[in-house]
């Protein structure tokens, strides 16, 4: 991947957007592209961090396993977001795991990039902090939303993200099953079909499979 693209997302990125081009380029220096193929694992619970990572193409789901062997999903992750910061500057292992559902390609930030351009260049941080503190007010508002919410509005309110995030917002593809989208939720399956058919009789939505036609997106908003 040409280092030009790798730039320009890099200064894509909320963490990096406050950056110059100069700092950028340093970050450049110590990125790696990684093509990923489906079932892949980029980490494991455990794992040490050695970067953190942009995902530029395809879908990675961050999940644990219980002690029963139950898996839970903790996120899906779309082109454009990160993942593995935290644990990263926090300079502990993993309690997750990470796994490519498609074919994907993802940049990989290394600690030692991250770490010497922090360690040397006192105005990374102040810059670093102002994108991060904006994601955060986003972050502390979804958070209090989010908790508000009963499963119907979860699912209402995932539809209606997605739909807004899509080429065409009447017509959308579910990102994944149904198992790892009400895991995600944090409602059962069951939960999410019944819900679903609900929105369906209402004639909010038609459901074919993993396409998902919005049919009335100011009802479906204020649906309860």
């Amino acid at each position: 991947m040409d280092k030009k693209l790798i730039a320009n997302r890099l200064s894509e990125f909320y963490m990096f957007s406050e950056l110059q081009a100069a700092q950028i380029d340093k970050l450049v220096a110590g990125t790696r592209v990684l093509d990923a193929p489906r079932n892949t694992m980029l980490f494991n619970r455990g794992d040490r961090a050695h970067g953190f990572y942009l995902l530029l193409e395809g879908q990675i789901k961050l999940g644990i396993i219980s002690p029963q062997g139950d898996e839970k999903v903790i996120g899906l992750i779309q082109p454009g977001q990160s993942f593995g910061e935290a644990v990263l500057f926090l300079e502990r292992s993993f309690p997750i795991y990470s796994q490519a559902t498609i074919d994907s390609k993802v940049l990989l930030i290394t600690r030692d990039a991250i770490f010497d351009i922090l360690d040397n260049d006192v105005t990374v941080v102040r810059r670093m902090l102002a994108g991060i503190s904006a994601r955060n007010r986003q972050l502390v508002n979804d958070i209090e939303s989010i908790s508000l919410q009963n499963s119907t509005q979860r699912l209402i309110g995932y539809l209606l993200q997605i739909s807004a995030d899509s080429a065409n917002p009447a017509r959308v593809q579910l990102p994944a099953n149904k198992l790892t989208i009400a895991s995600m939720l944090n409602i059962t399956p069951e939960t999410f079909s019944r819900v679903m058919l609900r929105l369906n009789n209402a004639g909010l939505i038609e459901v074919n499979g993993k396409e998902i036609v919005i049919t009335n997106v100011a009802g479906l908003r204020d649906f309860e």
